[in-house]
C-alpha cells in the first residue's frame, strides 16, 4: 500500500512546485513592466539626458574709455508722453547706441523717429549729468569721432553742444555742426530768437575719417573751439554772450541729425565716438 501511494505524492509535489514557480515568474514580469512604465514618465531617468539649459548672455559692456555713468542718453523712441525716451544713467541701447569691436560707441539717429519736446529732429545723444554756469570755469569737453553717414537732404549732424539746462533746458547755446563737408560752431546770442554767429573750423571734411574736437568755456568770459582733421588743426575764440553769462548749461555729445526732409528707414546720421571726456567731472 505504501509503495502504491508514493508516486502519487511525488506527482502532487512536482505539480505544486511548478505552480509556485509560475506565480514567481508572473510577479517578476509584472514588476519589470511597472518599472519600465515608471521610467518613461517625466520624472524618470530620461531627464539625465535632456539638453542642459543655456545661460543668458550677459549684456554688452560700454567701451572702457567712455564713462556712460556721467551722462543721460536721449534716443528716438517714444516714451509714455509720446516724446523721445531717455535713459539715466546712459547705457548701451541697440540699435541707437552700440559698442564697436574697436572699443568705440556707434550712434544711429534716423531722420524719422521720436523727438524731444522742443525739437523737430530725432537724435541719439548723451547729455551730461553735470551742469555749470556759463562764463565760470574752466569747463572742457573733448572728443574723437568718425562720421559714417549723414542725412540725404544735407542737413548735417550736430556732434557736440554746450546746451542750456535747468530753467533754459530747451535752449541750444553752442553747437558744433557738420554740414556739407564743413565743420563750424554756431553760438546763439540770445536765449530767444534766431540771433547767432557762425565760427568756421574745418573745410573739406570727408566721411570715414576721424575728427578730434574740443569745446571749452575758459571761465574768463571767453570760449575756445578747436578741431583736428587729416593732420590739420584749427582753433577759434568766441566771447560768452552777455545774455548767457551765468546761465546754467551742460555738455552734450552724439548724433543730433538735422534733416528737414526725412527719407526712408535707412536715412539718418551715423557716427562713432572713440573718445569722450568732460572736465571737471563734478559740480
Amino acid at each position: 500500500m505504501r509503495q502504491q501511494g508514493l508516486p502519487s505524492r511525488l506527482s502532487a509535489l512536482r505539480e505544486r512546485r511548478w505552480q509556485v514557480i509560475a506565480v514567481a515568474l508572473v510577479v517578476l514580469l509584472g514588476g519589470g513592466l511597472w518599472i519600465a512604465l515608471a521610467s518613461s514618465g517625466s520624472g524618470g531617468p530620461q531627464s539625465q539626458t535632456a539638453a542642459p539649459a543655456t545661460a543668458a548672455s550677459p549684456p554688452p559692456l560700454p567701451p572702457p574709455g567712455i564713462d556712460l555713468s556721467a551722462w543721460k542718453l536721449s534716443i528716438p523712441e517714444e516714451n509714455d508722453d509720446g516724446n523721445a525716451a531717455s535713459i539715466e544713467p546712459a547705457t548701451l541701447k541697440e540699435p541707437w547706441l552700440a559698442a564697436t569691436p574697436d572699443g568705440g560707441l556707434m550712434f544711429w539717429a534716423p531722420t524719422s523717429g521720436a523727438t524731444t519736446k522742443n525739437s523737430d529732429h530725432p537724435r541719439t545723444e548723451l547729455q551730461s549729468l553735470t551742469n555749470f554756469k556759463a562764463g565760470t570755469g574752466p569747463h572742457t569737453m573733448t572728443a574723437s569721432v568718425t562720421l559714417l553717414q549723414v542725412p540725404q537732404d544735407g542737413g548735417g549732424i550736430i556732434l557736440g553742444q554746450i546746451h542750456g539746462a535747468d530753467d533754459i533746458s530747451s535752449v541750444p547755446y553752442v553747437m558744433l555742426r557738420f554740414e556739407k563737408n564743413k565743420l563750424r560752431v554756431v553760438v546763439k546770442q540770445a536765449q530767444k530768437g534766431g540771433r547767432l554767429i557762425n565760427y568756421p573750423l574745418l573745410d573739406n571734411v570727408g566721411l570715414n575719417s576721424e575728427i578730434d574736437y574740443t569745446l571749452a568755456d575758459l571761465g574768463n568770459g571767453s570760449m575756445t573751439f578747436s578741431a583736428t582733421y587729416n593732420g590739420q588743426t584749427r582753433q577759434t575764440t568766441a566771447p560768452v554772450p552777455a545774455l548767457f553769462q551765468g546761465a546754467t548749461v551742460r555738455f552734450q555729445a552724439g548724433d543730433y541729425q538735422q534733416a528737414d526732409d526725412p527719407g526712408g528707414a535707412q536715412d539718418g546720421g551715423r557716427v562713432i565716438f572713440h573718445r569722450l571726456a568732460q572736465q571737471p567731472t563734478t559740480p
